[in-house]
């Protein structure tokens, strides 16, 4: 059986992520070990989330899909990084918030960031005293997706992650 999410904890995430301008999903190795690669591109595709990798989260999202910015943090790209440093709010799923992905805390600038955390341990979804959500990838991608239906990033913001990612293919 795959953990759910508390209904509470769920809908505060998607309260929060509804608020977001600059949403960005930092996708970690619990979405590989959840197989919810599927998942991920899913709730990217229906909300038009960006999403980065930590380096145990490679292959979340195909590095050709357009809401593909990819790894983050200290051996990130400088598509994920401008993206992190901007962020709002930050839906971390299966990550543990190394001081990889975080570049020791310095990737996330924007004043006022908040963080929502899916991982099946309390500690990790905790992290960033985050909005925490005790659950499996999957099951929450799932969850938060149907919470969140109607709702997505703007256009513009869609864009500007894809033209960043282009121009690090490039680089």
């Amino acid at each position: 059986p795959r953990p759910a999410p508390d209904p509470a904890a769920l809908a505060e995430a998607a309260a929060l992520l509804r608020g977001g301008r600059r949403p960005l999903v930092v996708a970690g190795g619990g979405v590989i070990y959840a197989e919810a690669t599927e998942a991920v591109r899913r709730f990217a595709e229906a909300a038009g989330v960006p999403v980065a990798e930590t380096q145990a989260g490679k292959g979340s999202l195909r590095y050709d899909h357009p809401l593909s910015v990819g790894a983050i943090g200290a051996t990130g790209t400088a598509a994920a990084n401008a993206l992190a440093r901007e962020a709002d709010v930050v839906l971390g799923v299966g990550t543990r918030w190394s001081d990889f992905t975080t570049a020791s805390r310095s990737a996330f600038a924007a004043d006022g960031v908040r963080f929502v955390n899916v991982n099946v341990a309390a500690f990790d979804a905790a992290k960033h005293s985050g909005v925490a959500v005790v659950a499996d990838a999957r099951t929450a991608l799932d969850a938060l997706r149907a919470a969140l239906s109607g709702w997505g990033t703007a256009p513009e913001y869609r864009e500007r992650a894809r033209t960043l990612a282009a121009r690090w293919d490039e680089t």
